[in-house]
């Protein structure tokens, strides 16, 4: 079984007495710890800390922070989270890859063969960086030098809904556009996990006339920003913060769709850069949550997969921010959900993309999207 004591923090100075505190009182050895934080605290003093004690960190910046177990219901803005596990260090390997001068495809790509260099088989839980960065793009990278059968998921990390900097990090470096890999001996332990949105599409059909990856120029012959200003009654200074909340949903040719969010603008150029690929000539419409319906969306499919398989160590959530701005005190229903039904501590944090798997179980990317991942270990 997987053992782990998790603890939440509103400065960093408080990190060194708070993780004396908590490791005195654990019955495990400690290996491998996950934290979330805001952008607005400094790295350095937790990094050193955990560097210290040869605990492993596989971290992320967020758009807010979340723990819900036995004793705690954590949803924090401009503080952090940490869970500590006794995850054994033969059964995971931590990769940290900075972007450099790749695309995000070829990004992908090299970490795909990354994972072929693992010394064991596994499943994957990925966290990236960078305000460019293609997440579909990674996604398809990685599958493509890997293969479709690949169990991930993952999502991008925040800065507070800046859309300035973002960051991922481990005990010993900080990658501002790169990404974390924690690859898991499929072995020894189950991941597996739901994605679910609930977002419904609104308005007339659209067609995307100019876009390179994630950056789209023109909707139907128009300037990309000078649409979404037209259709959301927005000034250019609310953007890309409102267009979050307002997706685009690509409809694909296998009649599932897509949710991409904006996640910054070029004013320039009157372009929107997406969290993922948005092709060009595809037919979108915006995008909105019906509210009360999308957590009853969730703890349906909760539900469902709880009755599929009971059993769970740990949950790691990543959450699109736009379903904290959208749904309110209401977001934190559809996380009890998960902590109270199977009895399991879930920590995790809001994101500005998630990775998971899609109703074909191939890897996917996606926004506006609660995606839940759980732990298990194997008899």
């Amino acid at each position: 079984m997987i053992k782990s004591i998790s603890f939440s923090f509103n400065s960093t100075e408080e990190i060194s007495s708070i993780l004396e505190m908590n490791l005195l009182n654990i019955d495990f050895n400690p290996t491998l710890a996950f934290c979330f934080i805001s952008v607005d605290l400094p790295l350095e003093i937790i990094m050193e800390a955990f560097d210290r004690r040869k605990i492993k960190l596989f971290g992320a910046s967020s758009c807010g922070e979340l723990l819900f177990n036995d004793d705690q219901q954590v949803i924090s803005d401009k503080a952090g989270v940490i869970t500590i596990t006794n995850i054994p260090t033969d059964n995971f390997q931590i990769i940290s890859k900075n972007r450099g001068d790749l695309d995000s495809k070829q990004f992908g790509k090299l970490l795909g063969d990354e994972i072929n260099k693992c010394n064991f088989q596994s499943s994957a839980i990925l966290a990236a960086s960078g305000l460019t960065i293609d997440g579909q793009a990674i996604v398809e990278g990685i599958i493509e030098n890997n293969n479709e059968n690949l169990t991930m998921f993952g999502g991008l990390a925040g800065d507070d809904s800046k859309f300035e900097e973002t960051y991922v990090f481990t005990e010993k470096e900080i990658l501002t556009d790169g990404s974390l890999m924690l690859l898991l001996d499929k072995k020894k332990i189950k991941v597996s996990g739901i994605a679910s949105s609930g977002w419904i599409g609104l308005g007339a059909d659209l067609k995307v006339t100019k876009s390179s990856g994630n950056i789209v120029y023109t909707i139907d012959n128009e300037p990309a920003l000078d649409v979404y200003k037209s259709y959301l009654n927005v000034t250019d200074e609310e953007m890309p913060a409102i267009g979050v909340e307002f997706p685009l949903m690509i409809k694909r040719d296998n009649e599932e769709t897509a949710l991409r969010a904006v996640i910054g603008i070029d004013r320039e150029k009157r372009s929107l850069i997406f969290a993922g690929s948005v092709p060009q000539d595809s037919m979108v419409t915006f995008s909105s949550s019906p509210g009360f319906e999308v957590v009853k969306t969730t703890t349906s499919k909760l539900t469902e997969f709880y009755e599929k398989d009971p059993h769970a160590d740990m949950f790691i959530l990543f959450s699109c921010m736009a379903r904290h701005l959208a749904l309110g005190p209401m977001v934190s229903q559809e996380i009890k959900f998960a902590a109270d039904k199977w009895k399991a501590p879930v920590v995790g944090f809001f994101t500005y993309g998630e990775i998971g798997m899609n109703y074909s179980n191939t890897c996917d990317f996606f926004n506006q999207t609660y995606t839940l991942v759980k732990l298990t270990t194997k008899n």
